[in-house]
């Protein structure tokens, strides 16, 4: 008979089944188990889906949900309703109403966890990330994050439409929020993108729409608003162009095509069509 179909049905336990995953060339052979209330498994195209108290194990990582389908043969699994993930070894969990992790390891990659629906991704002891959807590289910190993004770590404070990280490169689109929180800056723009150092921007360029606010060396605040930005921490400098201007909290108001501010020596170069407005003193209270 060259179709047969397995129906696995457990009455007070759930089945395993153990899984050695062969998905390509070269890739590497991984055990795994699958556990359910109730397994069908196909031997000829050697798909399975599961229902009720469905847990998929890979090298001491494991996902959790109601219901399940995957492939031996791809070690791509789904899982449905309720999904928790628990990774060991990255120091992660993830919840979402739907998981598809691709267990197979490949060199340069071990595999991706992609997650939708109400997802949350926690990673290490201070890194959370919040979005509608995350497709996350097992094995490295680099993701891709859409809907609703609300990422935060021991620095870091992202709230976007969309966002990602991939090694120390980051972006993100119709951001709300970008914080850098020991460096005390502030933006927020239609498109960003950058690169971090130790979980400090380094350098980044928005574009659109941009609002940079920092804290001086002097404690003022200030903003510097145009169409397109620039920061440098080496140069400790935002460039801001297109409709530039930079407001500082003591009343220093600067417009121009172009203006530079040194964060550290609050210098303020102003480059075309330069106006600076500033306040004398101060109304005495009556």
């Amino acid at each position: 008979m060259s179709y047969i179909k397995c129906i696995l049905r457990a009455v007070p336990t759930a089945i395993i089944i153990l899984l050695s995953f062969h998905a390509a060339l070269y890739a590497e052979t991984v055990e795994g188990t699958m556990s359910a209330d109730t397994i069908h498994y196909n031997v000829n195209t050697k798909k399975m889906s599961a229902i009720g108290n469905v847990v998929i194990k890979r090298e001491g990582a494991e996902l959790r949900g109601d219901k399940g389908e995957g492939s031996m043969e791809t070690s791509e699994f789904t899982l449905l309703g309720n999904v928790k993930g628990s990774f060991p070894a990255e120091k992660a969990e993830m919840t979402a109403d739907k998981v598809k992790w691709t267990g197979l390891k490949k060199a340069g990659s071990e595999g991706t966890a992609e997650a939708f629906g109400k997802v949350r991704l926690a990673r290490g002891n201070n890194e959370a990330i919040n979005a509608d959807y995350i497709l996350w590289e097992l094995g490295t910190e680099n993701y891709t994050a859409r809907g609703n993004v609300d990422a935060k770590t021991e620095n870091i404070i992202l709230i976007a439409d969309e966002a990602g990280q991939n090694k120390d490169k980051f972006w993100g689109k119709k951001v709300k929020k970008y914080e850098d929180i020991k460096q005390k800056i502030v933006v927020s723009a239609a498109f960003i993108e950058g690169t971090k150092i130790a979980e400090e921007i380094k350098e980044l360029v928005a574009a659109g729409s941009v609002v940079m606010d920092f804290v001086d060396k002097e404690g003022l605040k200030s903003r510097v608003t145009g169409d397109k930005g620039e920061y440098s921490k080496s140069k400790a400098t935002f460039v801001i162009s297109g409709n530039a201007k930079a407001v500082r909290s003591d009343g220093k108001t600067v417009s121009a095509d172009s203006i530079t501010v040194h964060k550290d020596t609050n210098e303020v170069k102003a480059s075309g069509n330069s106006k600076i407005t500033f306040t004398s003193g101060q109304k005495k209270g009556k």
